[in-house]
């Protein structure tokens, strides 16, 4: 079984409804830190559509983003929901989040037990 089907297997186990949360004061506009953040993005890496239409979404990945599993498990869910009413995002922001999802899984650390095994492999 694929690992994200396992993930929502488990997150419904545990009672994960999947529906649209309570919307928030801040969800209208980008937020001082993830401006902040977007501006420290490469170009050609830097959202443009996702913070004019879907700025709730861009706040989130901000707040995410040093956070990789975290990170990982909500680019999944974006793409991947099993929420029926989702009617998904236009073609130019999803590829702005997949932009976004292969940058952050080049550029994070290295885990400790990844180089490990790096390391005793050069030994060998």
């Amino acid at each position: 079984m694929r690992e994200r089907t396992e993930s929502f297997i488990k997150a419904e186990a545990a009672g994960h409804t999947w529906e649209r949360r309570i919307p928030r004061p801040g969800d209208g506009h980008v937020l001082g830190h993830t401006q902040n953040w977007l501006n420290a993005l490469p170009v050609g890496i830097r959202p443009v559509h996702l913070q004019q239409d879907f700025p709730r979404i861009a706040n989130e990945v901000s707040r995410l983003w040093s956070e990789t599993t975290a990170l990982d498990r909500y680019f999944g869910e974006k793409e991947f929901s099993p929420r029926v009413d989702r009617s998904g995002f236009p073609p130019l922001v999803k590829e702005e989040l997949l932009a976004m999802h292969r940058y952050s899984l080049r550029i994070r650390p290295v885990p400790y037990e990844q180089r490990a095994l790096q390391r005793r492999s050069l030994l060998v």
